[in-house]
């Protein structure tokens, strides 16, 4: 619902620049999946780890719909993408530890802090770059302004760094 949602905003929007924040409440638990995503999967008996996957499977076409109507639309070249996750990975809970990592979700180990963190801006940085300096959701709006030339005033008092200069 969130994907269609938002493939409706950047139809309606596709005229004029748009601004689009997408959080998904995937893969949180309670672990639920219909079975179009679950029968995906039909070599994971564990019931936990299967709706996990099925949810992850069900984002990934969520998110592939998005990016699909904005290359439908002739704007993946220059719209600035950011996927991340929100903190830590899977917990005992839902699916399985952060091994060889410590910590989980709400906590500051690296089990509780490291997550996917992807750019994509396909007309202003290079493709397949990786940097290993810790970056932190308060990144992207400064990254975000520098991108559109919008000098970050002092007294805004942003936290974060703009990314644009490592990436």
């Amino acid at each position: 619902a969130f994907a269609r949602e938002a493939v409706k905003f950047i139809d309606q929007h596709k005229s004029s620049p748009w601004f689009c924040y997408l959080s998904f409440n995937a893969v949180h638990s309670p672990l639920q999946a219909p079975e179009k995503y679950l029968s995906r999967f039909p070599n994971i008996k564990d019931k936990k780890r299967l709706h996990y996957a099925a949810m992850q499977s069900a984002m990934d076409d969520a998110v592939g719909s998005v990016l699909g109507k904005i290359r439908e639309l002739g704007q993946e070249e220059n719209t600035l993408i950011f996927f991340f996750s929100d903190n830590g990975g899977p917990t005992n809970q839902t699916t399985s530890s952060n091994g060889p990592l410590r910590g989980v979700k709400s906590q500051t180990w690296e089990g509780g802090v490291r997550v996917p963190f992807l750019v994509q801006w396909k007309n202003g940085l290079p493709a397949g770059k990786v940097d290993d300096r810790p970056v932190i959701q308060l990144d992207i709006l400064p990254t975000a302004l520098a991108a559109a030339g919008v000098a970050v005033k002092p007294e805004w008092n942003l936290d974060g760094a703009n990314l644009l200069p490592y990436l």
